[in-house]
């Protein structure tokens, strides 16, 4: 009986630090976050830390990691993902700008049309008549 206890205890142990060990590796000190950015072509912050929830919110948003754009050797580095990202950006901005304009109009963003999926699926209704 001591001895399933003893496992079932190493089980919890070994899949409390599968699940932790990712989020702690990402708070460490020295992340891409830590530096001021270079780079930056069409986002604008103060603080470098004001880059994680914008980055975060993109990972979500297409269901992506952080090198599915960037060189994790040279996060600066330009690279097709990233240079499409910055022309998404502007649309939403240009979405925001020139389309929603009305009082308490939603506001566009990346999981707007992406929910989750780095290619947006869109379902266009039939034709009028069909």
């Amino acid at each position: 009986m001591d001895s399933l206890r003893w496992s079932r205890g190493w089980v919890v142990f070994v899949v409390a630090v599968g699940l932790c060990t990712p989020w702690a590796l990402s708070q460490r000190r020295g992340s891409a976050f830590s530096k001021p950015p270079t780079n930056l072509k069409v986002l604008e912050v103060d603080d470098p830390e004001d880059l994680r929830p914008i980055m975060q919110n993109f990972d979500r948003s297409l269901g992506v990691t952080c090198g599915f754009c960037h060189n994790r050797e040279d996060w600066a580095e330009d690279t097709p993902h990233k240079e499409t990202a910055r022309k998404m950006i502007e649309m939403v901005r240009e979405i925001n700008a020139e389309v929603f304009t009305w009082e308490r109009a939603p506001r566009a963003t990346c999981n707007m049309c992406h929910n989750g999926s780095v290619y947006p699926h869109f379902n266009p209704p039939a034709p009028a008549g069909e």
